[in-house]
């Protein structure tokens, strides 16, 4: 499982900025060098449109979003799942498909859609330019189950240890991340982290990186 996320470390190329306490960290750059269909472990195709899955994000809003194809072939989604558009993206840059897991297992699918990305024949991914979005609220989730809602004050205050990340490539694991955080601000689309819990410490699986003691209480029920 392990040798699994190292591979998807080196293909999202994964890293956090250091934003201001009230912009979302940024998890991925927002283009990308094109992924061959075997490379990327998961990927489904619409029409003439390729896209990769983007384990990052999350669909905070299903209103609105309209089935725009079906997948015609996909790594791990079944062809014939509809895949939908949000009205956000009217050029279908970006699309979701529903699933009641994540496939990648860096975070828990608490919303029921998966979001992917398109990943164009000019080598980039076309991710949405959201990680500089004012974060208004942070919600906390134990596998699926919400474990806490911060905003305000609360919210800052998590979100300066939550930057305070220590090296990346320490903090090893061997098993699923536990907690996923997520980023909401004013975009359709939020941002998750997966976080791990080992020895009572707390750190980001996908660039196996540490947290701040402090953070951990916000962990517990």
């Amino acid at each position: 499982m392990k040798v699994y996320y190292l591979c998807l470390l080196l293909i999202l190329m994964t890293g956090c900025s250091q934003s201001s306490p009230t912009s979302a960290a940024k998890p991925t750059p927002s283009s990308h060098t094109s992924e061959s269909e075997s490379s990327y472990p998961d990927f489904i195709n619409v029409g003439d449109k390729h896209y990769i899955n983007a384990w990052e994000l999350t669909l905070l809003d299903a209103t609105g979003i309209v089935e725009m194809g079906q997948v015609d072939r996909g790594s791990l989604v079944a062809e014939g799942t509809p895949a939908y558009s949000i009205p956000s993206y009217p050029e279908h840059d970006v699309v979701v498909v529903k699933a009641e897991s994540n496939h990648t297992g860096l975070v828990a699918n608490v919303t029921g859609y998966l979001v992917y990305v398109r990943n164009g024949g000019d080598g980039k991914s076309y991710y949405p330019d959201i990680e500089d979005q004012p974060v208004r609220q942070i919600k906390i989730f134990r596998g699926t189950e919400l474990l806490r809602e911060l905003e305000g004050q609360e919210k800052d205050s998590f979100f300066q240890l939550f930057r305070q990340q220590g090296p990346h490539n320490e903090f090893h694991f061997d098993v699923e991340p536990r907690y996923t955080v997520l980023l909401i601000g004013e975009n359709v689309l939020g941002q998750n982290y997966g976080i791990m819990e080992k020895d009572s410490q707390f750190g980001l699986p996908h660039i196996e990186s540490k947290l701040p003691d402090e953070i951990g209480h916000y962990f517990k029920e």
